[in-house]
């Protein structure tokens, strides 16, 4: 059996951040871990995932998308022994079951330097959501008979409101 190649160690702290998105991209979960300390958290924000908590399984339920990750670093902040590193992360494609998926949000990362001079990563917060479209569905002109104005036809109050003046 052939001997397999390490995964890529990160020199800098935002490296780390950029080699588990360049593994994500690339499906590989054990190098995507492997730029983790043993008990990091990874956050995935609103996306639900399952195996909260775990990272391999977190990370995992996010590959399952089979879509590529693009991200910019925002802020690098080195402090002693942690760095702090800020991104914005973004995942978009058609997804294993022929639904368009758009995700994106900003990231946090709380990196530590390692014994051996590499740095890895000890919290992740990716933040991940569903992207608004760049150009927004109209809001529809009211109607009459429109319980508020400007919610378009068919639509009721939930709460009470306040006339509005003329000429608003």
């Amino acid at each position: 059996m052939p001997d397999s190649i390490a995964p890529p160690v990160a020199r800098r702290p935002e490296e780390a951040v950029e080699l588990v998105c360049q593994a994500f991209s690339d499906g590989d979960i054990e190098a995507a871990v492997a730029q983790y300390e043993p008990g990091a958290q990874l956050h995935p924000g609103a996306w639900p995932v399952r195996g909260d908590g775990d990272l391999a399984a977190v990370m995992s339920s996010l590959m399952g998308l089979r879509l590529p990750m693009s991200i910019q670093i925002r802020v690098m902040l080195l402090a002693d022994a942690l760095a702090v590193v800020t991104c914005d992360r973004r995942i978009a494609g058609t997804g294993p079951d022929c639904e368009p998926v758009q995700l994106s949000g900003h990231g946090f990362a709380a990196i530590r330097p390692q014994a051996d001079g590499t740095w890895r990563i000890a919290a992740d917060a990716w933040c991940l959501a569903n992207e608004i479209p760049l150009d927004p569905p109209a809001i529809p002109l009211s109607a009459d008979g429109d319980a508020v104005r400007g919610e378009g036809p068919g639509r009721a109050a939930s709460t009470a409101h306040t006339q509005m003046p003329a000429g608003n």
